[in-house]
C-alpha cells in the first residue's frame, strides 16, 4: 500500500470483521437522504434554467459548466491530496503537517483559480462570437469561488464530520436554486452566472466558522499533495474527458442549441451517479482500512459482494422504470425540449454505468492499482468519441450519441471491474464481470425495445410501455432477493 492509503487506514479501528455493525442500506440511507435532496435541488436548478433561458442560452450555460469542471484539473489533484493529508493522526507533529498542507492547498488553489479567471477576463475582448464571450465571462465569475468552495468542502468532510458536510451540501444546493434561478429570471443568462458565483460565495462565508482559510505556499507540503494528487488527476482528467466527450462532439456539430437539448438529457444522470457517490462516501474508509488490516484481496471481495453487486443488480431496473416517465413529464412541463426525451432515457442508465466505475475504482485504489485507470479511461474515451461522431454522421441523432456514451462507460466499467476482480484472486474473472454488467445491458436493451414497440410520449403509451418493460426484465428478478438480503446484513 502507498503512504496515502496507510494514512487513511490509520484512522480505522482494527478490522477483525469486514462486516460493519450497521447494514450498508442503513448507512447509505442515513447520508443518501441528504445527498438525494442535494441532487434534487441541483436538478431543479437545471430544469428551471432550461425553462427560463431556452435551449440556446441553456447550451451556453452547459458550456460554462463544462469549462469549470476542467478548471478543477488545473489544481493538479490537491483536493485529493489534501483529503488524505487531513486524515493524519492527532499528534502535535501531525497537526502541524495538516495545517501546512491545508494552507498550501488553499494558496495553490487561489493562485491557479485566480489565474484562470484572470485569463478568461483578458480573453473576452479577443473572442468575436458574443455567445462565447458569455461563456468566458461566466467562467471568470464562477470559477475561483467554486474552487475555493471545493477546498472548504474537503476540509468539512474530513475534519468536521459527514453530518455537517451533508448539511452544507444541501444548503448550498438550495442557494444555487434561489440565486441562480432567481437572478436568471430577472437578468437572463448573466444573472444565472452571477447567481452561481454568489451561492458559492455565501457557502464559503458560512464555512469560515470552522474551516481554516489562511493561505500559504510551501514546497514540501505541495510535494506531498502532488505525490497523491498527480496520478489521481491523470485519471480524473481522462475520466472527465470520457464523461463529456459526447457533449463536446454535440456542441461542435450542432452548436449551443443542440447542446442545450443534450445537456438537459444528460442532467438526469445525476441521480444514479449520486447514489454511487453516497455509497463511496460511506464505504471508502472501511475498504481502505480493511485492505491495510486484512489484505487487499479480502477487502475487495467484501466490497464487491456487499456494495458493488447490489448496486449493479438493483439500480438499473429501477432506472429503466423511471425512464418511461421522461416522455410525459417533458411533454407536460417543458415542451420546447422534446428532442431531449430519447437521449434522457439512455442517460439514466449511463449514470448507473458511471456509478459502477466509481465504486469499482475504490477497489483499484485500495489495491494500489490506480495507475491502470487512465489507460482504461483513455480507451473508453476514444471509443465514445468515435461512436458519437459516427452517430451524428449516420443520422442517429442525439439518441445515437447517448448510446455511444453508454457503450463507452460500459467498456470502462468492464475494464476496471476486471482489474479489481483479478486482485481478489477469484477464478472466472470474465464471468464475474459479465454477470455484474448483465442487468445494466439487459435493462438498456429493454428500454430501447420498449421505445420502439410503444412509441409516443403520452400517458397511455407510458403505461403500455411500463407493462412491456416489466415483462422484459422478469428474467432478472431471481437475483433481487439475494441482493436485498446482502444490503440488510
Amino acid at each position: 500500500m502507498t503512504s496515502a492509503e496507510v494514512a487513511i487506514s490509520a484512522l480505522e479501528p482494527a478490522v477483525d470483521d469486514l462486516h460493519p455493525p450497521r447494514s450498508l442500506i442503513r448507512r447509505v440511507a442515513a447520508y443518501g437522504l441528504s445527498r438525494g435532496a442535494t441532487e434534487s435541488l441541483l436538478a431543479l436548478r437545471s430544469v428551471l434554467l432550461a425553462a427560463m433561458l431556452g435551449p440556446a442560452a441553456f447550451g451556453i450555460w452547459a458550456l460554462m459548466r463544462l469549462s469549470t469542471r476542467y478548471a478543477f484539473l488545473a489544481a493538479i489533484g490537491v483536493y485529493r491530496g489534501l483529503e488524505l493529508e487531513l486524515l493524519q493522526g492527532n499528534t502535535e507533529a501531525h497537526r502541524v503537517r495538516k495545517d501546512e498542507a491545508a494552507a498550501t492547498a488553499l494558496g495553490f488553489i487561489l493562485l491557479v483559480g485566480g489565474g484562470l479567471s484572470l485569463l478568461a477576463v483578458l480573453a473576452i475582448p479577443l473572442v468575436p462570437e458574443p455567445r462565447y464571450r458569455m461563456v468566458l465571462a461566466g467562467f471568470a465569475a464562477a470559477n475561483l469561488f467554486e474552487m475555493v468552495y471545493g477546498y472548504a468542502m474537503v476540509w468539512t468532510r474530513v475534519r468536521s464530520g459527514l453530518k455537517r458536510f451533508a448539511i452544507m451540501e444541501t444548503s448550498t444546493a438550495a442557494l444555487h436554486v434561489v440565486f441562480a434561478a432567481g437572478l436568471a429570471w430577472v437578468y437572463g443568462l448573466a444573472g444565472a452566472f452571477a447567481g452561481l458565483a454568489l451561492a458559492n460565495l455565501v457557502a464559503i462565508a458560512v464555512t469560515a466558522r470552522w474551516v481554516d482559510f489562511r493561505p500559504g505556499l510551501s514546497l514540501e507540503p505541495l510535494r506531498r499533495l502532488f505525490h497523491v494528487g498527480v496520478p489521481v488527476t491523470m485519471t480524473n482528467c481522462v475520466g472527465i474527458l470520457l464523461g463529456t466527450a459526447d457533449r463536446w462532439v454535440v456542441a461542435a456539430w450542432g452548436g449551443p442549441t443542440l447542446l442545450g437539448y443534450y445537456a438537459l438529457a444528460a442532467s438526469v444522470t445525476s441521480g444514479a451517479v449520486s447514489l454511487s457517490f453516497v455509497i463511496r462516501t460511506v464505504v471508502f474508509r472501511q475498504v481502505y482500512g480493511a485492505a491495510f488490516s486484512v489484505g487487499a484481496a479480502k477487502a475487495l471481495k467484501s466490497h464487491l459482494e456487499r456494495s458493488l453487486l447490489p448496486y449493479a443488480r438493483l439500480l438499473p431496473p429501477l432506472l429503466g422504470l423511471v425512464s418511461l416517465a421522461v416522455g410525459p413529464v417533458v411533454v407536460l412541463a417543458m415542451p420546447r425540449y422534446l428532442d431531449a426525451i430519447a437521449p434522457a432515457r439512455i442517460f439514466l442508465l449511463i449514470g448507473a454505468a458511471s456509478g459502477l466505475v466509481s465504486l469499482a475504482a475504490i477497489g483499484a485504489l485500495a489495491a494500489g492499482r490506480q495507475r491502470s485507470l487512465p489507460l482504461y479511461a483513455g480507451g473508453a474515451l476514444i471509443l465514445t468519441a468515435g461512436l458519437s461522431i459516427l452517430a451524428l454522421v449516420s443520422g442517429a441523432g442525439l439518441e445515437g450519441v447517448a448510446g455511444a456514451a453508454l457503450v463507452g462507460q460500459l467498456f470502462y466499467a468492464a475494464a476496471v471491474l476486471r482489474l479489481v476482480v483479478r486482485e481478489t484472486g477469484a477464478p472466472a474473472v470474465n464471468r464475474f464481470v459479465l454477470i455484474t454488467l448483465l442487468p445494466l445491458t439487459w435493462c438498456a436493451a429493454a428500454v430501447a425495445i420498449t421505445g420502439k414497440l410503444v412509441p409516443g410520449n403520452s400517458l397511455r403509451s407510458a403505461a403500455l410501455g411500463l407493462v412491456l418493460y416489466l415483462i422484459l426484465i422478469l428474467p432478472l428478478a431471481s437475483g433481487w432477493r439475494t441482493e436485498f438480503r446482502r444490503l440488510r446484513d
